[in-house]
């Protein structure tokens, strides 16, 4: 990738500006915004973001056009899902990846370690746990991730070491069925400090980021094999 066409900021003064801790989740940061999901976000159409690759294929769906047994949502629109997942599990279509991530940078601003009221214990980060928005458009989940990732970054730059050191307990899901269109949450699960959730999330988001822009260059080849 050409790293001066992407113009990545200089990190290394960026480090000398905030904590160690903070630092470090900024390095982490710069490379999957520039190189994941300047990718998944950069003129998304709508098109892309509900094409199905499969004939089985979650996606979001209206609730009278769902055939999954355990979709998520309780609204109008929900997102397809099967307990116990199917093996192999079905591809995902962009806007399923989208209702699945594009909230977690904005929520996880919401925790508390980040100066917010919740706790990770909560599950308000789970699109599985708490009722994340369903985008019905690339546009509005495009704006939803954008706008997260930049307070979930600026958040962590006001963040000192002691801040990213505060241990904290994790989340679990009862083995229970779901309920209302979400799992049910389960006691606190293990504790560990701050920045092994940020960690998380962040790996998260680039994980299924980089899914988003394989879509995309599957639906581009496609339209290429057409003509």
């Amino acid at each position: 990738a050409d790293r001066r066409r992407r113009r990545i900021p200089d990190v290394t003064t960026m480090r000398l500006m905030t904590g160690k801790r903070a630092g470090t989740l900024l390095e982490l940061m710069y490379p999957i915004e520039y190189f994941t999901l300047a990718r998944a976000w950069q003129d998304l159409t709508d098109d892309e973001f509900f094409w199905e690759p499969f004939t089985t294929t979650w996606s979001i769906r209206r609730q009278d056009q769902c055939s999954t047994p355990n979709p998520f949502g309780a609204g109008e629109w929900v997102a397809d899902f099967e307990i116990p997942e199917p093996a192999p599990v079905p591809m995902t279509t962009i806007a399923w990846l989208y209702w699945h991530i594009g909230s977690m940078p904005g929520r996880l601003c919401g925790i508390d370690f980040l100066g917010g009221t919740r706790t990770m214990a909560s599950g308000w980060t789970s699109p599985y746990l708490t009722h994340h928005p369903i985008f019905t458009s690339a546009a509005e989940a495009v704006t939803a991730l954008r706008d997260g990732w930049q307070r979930l970054r600026e958040a962590i730059e006001r963040a000192d070491d002691d801040q990213l050191e505060v241990t904290t307990a994790g989340y679990t899901y009862a083995a229970e069925s779901p309920r209302g269109g979400v799992c049910v949450a389960g006691p606190p699960g293990p504790a560990h400090p701050a920045t092994h959730f940020i960690a998380g999330t962040l790996t998260e988001i680039g994980h299924h980021g980089t899914q988003i822009g394989a879509l995309r260059d599957l639906y581009a080849w496609r339209q290429i094999d057409r003509r």
